[in-house]
């Protein structure tokens, strides 16, 4: 009997996921936050440090789409986000040592060292 509950205790343990990714040292894929009334999604491909992609970012008066272009050097990621009809949006951020997760903030166009970090899905 204990072993049968031994077992179902590390069978249900083992199905218990986790929403947090590993550590990770390239942008490429998927990354998605929400913070401060914003959120924002970027799609990346990274090859060697030069980082491309798209960011859609919503928020209280703001709905845009556009393109993502920079660098990562590991743990810094450096983009510049393009959007049409505004001036260029810098987005800084350093990536989690622990989880894949990016620790950022937003300048121009309105953004004032605005933190957003993103996480990988």
């Amino acid at each position: 009997m204990r072993r049968l509950i031994a077992l179902l205790a590390i069978a249900a343990s083992l199905g218990c996921g986790s929403d947090v990714l590993g550590p990770v040292q390239t942008v490429d894929g998927n990354w998605n936050g929400i913070q401060n009334g914003y959120s924002m999604s970027l799609s990346l491909t990274q090859n060697g440090t030069a980082v491309t992609g798209s960011v859609d970012l919503l928020g209280i008066g703001v709905s845009a789409v556009g393109t993502a272009s920079g660098t990562f050097v590991y743990p810094n990621l450096d983009l510049t986000l393009s959007f049409a009809g505004v001036n260029d949006v810098s987005y800084k951020g350093t990536m989690s040592g622990s989880e894949a997760k990016i620790f950022g903030h937003l300048d121009g166009s309105g953004f004032s060292n605005l933190a957003i970090d993103v996480r990988k899905k």
